[in-house]
């Protein structure tokens, strides 16, 4: 079998004169590019200078130059109030599309030109004409609607505000800024299915205090979004907060069924009264406004309808496994420092009716040394806000309680006829006495609140 030779090949300039003349263009190219690149750079610096005649000058003596430095020039005179001419500007536009005519940005600009220029119709083909150039772009979309939006064209405006929307759902508070009404906002939710945009629109509702049309929007998101339990928690507190207390507790309702299975609205108005479920906080994690684009200075402080449990200085508390008086669990008290010791870490706000009779009971038990001083107490809570001149109940365990088993406490108590929010409590304040001792434990359980008639009990409400 023949094989095939592999043999190197050369090229040799044997000709004088031919190696002198790549010598000189060599020679003469790399002069033109010493001298044309400064020129070159002067250029790209002056078009993008604040000076528009000098742009123009360097258009004038360098006319093939890209695209975009016509389009930055249209803008400049559509923007700059210092050189302000719609007509060059599109002069410049107009041919930045001619040369790049698949560049969107170059068709928003013209758009935008002509928009400055009175002619509505071929701005709006302009704007048209970005959007099919670029579809899956935000800009093209949020110009065109707010092209629409200064022209009266709502509708319009709203479907084109609805595409922006889901190409960028973190612009849906600026949007909904500018549609201004909430029928508008209700409508643009309509118009976008999708849960991170609903779940904004709520977020801008609240920081409005439009909170009846964000739970509108909110009941339509699924359970199974992230966002659900955390506007939820955020809904009750503006709802406490704003006195719509009826929704708060609604929400609050709809929360505890989900989360537990049972309905956690009923005629015992104290939530978990025998602490046996879990604290909502350790259940739905905070969500912040600033996660859903809008500010924290719309926030509101976190309140709800569960109990707040919450150590303070000489006083350790916690839900315990330790001879509850029914169920599982009771709450414990323990004083960790024993003179002057000041407590108000156990509360729950309660929504009740104005003017009404109510029954308050719970179990305590007690081994304590010194003078307890540790009241339960019922407050009036406007906005969540204790009222400490609105003392509804108030009991106190008693200075020989000392060592004891499981006590049931019955009271009865009335409501102002202002009062419908009310704060329950457990607290110690310390005696004015220089010597304040107390020591030991405390366990309470079994709180319930409910509704009574008018009967005999006002009697021995009268009587107490």
């Amino acid at each position: 079998m023949a094989r095939a030779g592999v043999q190197e090949v050369a090229f040799r300039i044997r000709r004088w004169w031919v190696r002198l003349s790549l010598g000189i263009g060599a020679a003469l190219g790399g002069l033109l590019l010493l001298w044309g690149y400064p020129h070159v750079r002067a250029v790209l610096v002056r078009s993008s200078s604040l000076r528009a005649e000098d742009a123009e000058a360097t258009l004038a003596r360098i006319p093939l130059l890209p695209s975009s430095m016509r389009a930055d020039l249209g803008v400049r005179y559509l923007y700059d109030p210092a050189v302000f001419d719609p007509s060059r500007a599109l002069e410049h536009l107009q041919r930045a599309v001619r040369e790049s005519p698949f560049d969107y940005r170059n068709w928003m600009h013209l758009g935008q030109g002509y928009e400055a220029a009175g002619d509505r119709a071929r701005a709006e083909a302009a704007y048209r004409q970005a959007i099919a150039s670029a579809p899956g772009y935000f800009l093209p979309h949020w110009l065109y609607a707010n092209f629409l939006l200064k022209h009266g064209e709502h509708e319009r405006a709203l479907e084109a505000f609805a595409r922006a929307a889901r190409i960028h759902p973190e612009a849906v508070a600026n949007i909904a800024a500018l549609l201004q009404h909430e029928e508008r906002i209700a409508q643009l939710a309509r118009l976008v299915p999708e849960a991170d945009v609903r779940a904004r629109l709520c977020a801008f509702l609240l920081s409005r205090g439009s909170l009846s049309e964000a739970v509108s929007l909110w009941r339509d998101l699924e359970w199974g979004e992230k966002a659900k339990f955390g506007l939820a928690r955020l809904m009750i507190a503006r709802g406490i907060g704003t006195e719509q207390y009826a929704l708060a507790r609604a929400l609050w309702c709809a929360l505890g069924q989900r989360l537990f299975g049972r309905a956690a609205c009923s005629d015992d108005l104290a939530w978990n009264g025998g602490f046996e479920l879990a604290p909502l906080r350790e259940m739905v994690p905070a969500l912040s406004l600033s996660m859903l684009g809008m500010s924290e200075e719309f926030a509101v402080p976190d309140r709800d309808f569960d109990w707040r449990i919450e150590d303070e200085a000489g006083v350790l508390t916690r839900i315990a496994r330790e001879e509850p008086y029914e169920g599982e669990r009771a709450l414990r008290i323990e004083f960790t420092r024993h003179e002057n010791v000041r407590f108000s870490g156990v509360t729950q706000l309660v929504l009740l009716r104005p003017a009404a009779v109510y029954e308050v009971r719970f179990a305590y038990k007690a081994e304590v040394r010194g003078d307890p001083r540790v009241v339960v107490e019922i407050v009036g809570a406007r906005r969540g806000v204790p009222e400490e001149n609105d003392v509804l109940f108030q009991w106190s365990l008693p200075r020989e309680a000392g060592r004891t088993g499981w006590t049931l406490v019955h009271e009865v108590f009335r409501t102002a006829p202002e009062t419908s929010l009310v704060l329950l409590r457990i607290r110690r304040v310390p005696a004015d006495a220089l010597a304040d001792f107390v020591k030991g434990r405390l366990w309470f359980d079994a709180f319930s609140i409910r509704p009574i008639g008018e009967g005999a009990r006002l009697e021995e409400m009268g009587t107490s």
